[in-house]
């Protein structure tokens, strides 16, 4: 249940900073979705290997 709303949360924090980026010419608007959906993906496969690697020590 806590999985969702971290998730929730990391996703509106690079949200924010993506519009900050593209609101200072840093990058463009078009390349923040792709660059966040990466980002998330990613985050998501190394949470899952961490929790799975937890969960086998403890076993």
């Amino acid at each position: 249940m806590l999985r969702p709303a971290i998730l929730a949360l990391f996703r509106q924090v690079l949200t924010v900073a993506g519009t900050a980026l593209v609101a200072k010419g840093y990058i463009e608007a078009s390349d923040i979705e792709p660059v966040i959906g990466a980002l998330l993906t990613i985050g998501s496969v190394v949470w899952s290997v961490a929790d799975k690697r937890g969960r086998s020590k403890t076993s």
